[in-house]
């Protein structure tokens, strides 16, 4: 058991005698002299110790009288700011995926772990590709792992891709780059746009940093060409957060019409576009990238791991023109100093290896089988989607009218069943009531089961 020092043992005595009222709202806390002679110890312990009461907003410095007792003590859930408040309510989704409790996680958004647990590495790297690097232990490049960018920059010019191992800044996933883009490229009060429905922790992130951000109404095809020019027009957005392929939440890919009156939009209006895709990896996805026909003149285009290996490594990457990723691994640098260089090396070693190219030839032709499979059984039922399959993880189904997703998912929940509703990927209030389906945990009869119910 750890010993209790001084400074704990003072603290908690004070802290007691606070909340049963012997130190009441308004009383002056003894002298750090009187302090020192009751408690029996110096008084630099008596220092730390208000200073530590001071920290957690229990006492207030007041020149000339000491140290006061504040009337409450403040609670950490109800200072939260209103936009923190708002981020954390957005984020609801989030916390049902972490919570093991479900046994059917059809609304989570990751594969579940029999698919790629066959991959992972049963030891953790290979020691002579750590002694190609002169310090494997070491910080090493901002930018990430030397040889995962260039084995990344290949990949992409496989396909058809033209990209350079200076454009790519490894991350800790796909969620830590959108972090580094907002922090770096926005300010507070700055407008953006986003899909609607879109990717809801984006949208946490953005009410973090008082971002404002502005739905682009989503179509089977990819954003809404006139509402994207209309709001583009009105509110001067400077960046557009959107997903070529198999978006997320709805499955839905850009055509190549799409494509390019997107780009040619945002260029007109110096918008830069941020483009999302996890499933750049996955084989048979269709759709048109944005990156393919800009070339990362006016996108950052945002990759990762945590789809198609595993989310324990904490390992993406964003690919922007050569200034733009010289900026952005610098605020990395500022702000996390770099990556994770063992899941690098980990995963670079899955490349060389083939490991990696013979995962993702699996796991793709599993997602078509059990995109067939789930898109039939569930038209069988009478339901209806969003779009027609992409092979991607999603597909959005559509519910009867007059039934509403989020208490279909508190019903579901009361039965073990993890949904995930269309109203937290909504910008605006009107959208079409469904659930974000992810095809591969669709595989248990309780939830179609559950579904026949409804």
């Amino acid at each position: 058991m750890k010993r209790m020092t001084k400074v704990d043992f003072v603290f908690k005595t004070i802290l007691r005698q606070i909340e049963q009222g012997n130190l009441h709202a308004g009383m002056r806390l003894p002298s750090i002299r009187r302090a020192s002679e009751d408690f029996q110890v110096s008084k630099n312990t008596v220092v730390n110790v208000y200073d530590k009461l001071v920290a957690k907003g229990i006492v207030s410095p007041k020149q000339g009288s000491g140290f006061i007792v504040n009337s409450t003590k403040p609670s950490i859930s109800d200072n939260k700011p209103a936009h923190v408040k708002e981020a954390s309510d957005i984020i609801s989704l989030l916390h049902a995926q972490l919570d093991k409790k479900f046994s059917i996680r059809v609304g989570d958004g990751r594969p579940p772990a029999s698919w790629m647990n066959e991959t992972m590495p049963k030891r953790s790297f290979n020691s002579n590709l750590c002694q190609s690097s002169s310090d494997s232990s070491g910080y090493g490049s901002p930018y990430g792992y030397l040889e995962l960018r260039e084995a990344i920059a290949t990949r992409h010019q496989i396909q058809n891709i033209n990209v350079a191992p200076d454009q790519i800044v490894m991350t800790f996933g796909a969620n830590h780059a959108l972090d580094l883009i907002i922090r770096r490229l926005l300010s507070p009060g700055d407008t953006v746009l986003v899909d609607d429905p879109g990717y809801y922790p984006l949208f946490a992130k953005l009410k973090v940093s008082k971002i404002n951000f502005i739905g682009v109404k989503r179509t089977t095809n990819g954003p809404d060409i006139e509402d994207l020019q209309a709001k583009i027009e009105n509110h001067k957005p400077s960046i557009f957060f959107t997903q070529s392929l198999a978006q997320n939440p709805t499955g839905s890919s850009m055509d190549l019409p799409t494509a390019h009156a997107v780009l040619q939009i945002c260029a007109q209006h110096n918008c830069l576009i941020i483009d999302d895709d996890p499933f750049i990896d996955l084989e048979h996805v269709k759709g048109v990238r944005l990156c393919a026909l800009d070339t990362f003149k006016n996108v950052i285009y945002v990759g990762s791991f945590s789809k198609t290996l595993s989310a324990s490594f904490r390992s993406g990457y964003l690919i922007a023109h050569p200034e733009l990723a010289a900026s952005l691994a610098e605020f990395k640098m500022i702000t996390s100093v770099n990556s994770s260089r063992y899941s690098e090396i980990m995963i670079t070693e899955l490349f060389d290896s083939r490991r990696y190219q013979k995962h993702l030839k699996k796991i793709s032709s599993r997602v078509v089988e059990a995109s067939n499979t789930v898109t039939k059984k569930l038209e069988k039922m009478g339901f209806e989607f969003f779009c027609p399959i992409n092979n991607g993880y999603y597909v959005y189904m559509k519910l009867p009218e007059g039934i509403s997703d989020l208490e279909l998912a508190k019903q579901a929940a009361q039965k073990g069943i993890f949904l995930a509703p269309g109203s937290l990927f909504a910008v605006e209030n009107q959208h079409t009531p469904g659930l974000r389906i992810n095809i591969t945990r669709t595989d248990d009869s309780r939830f179609y089961s559950f579904l026949k119910s409804i």
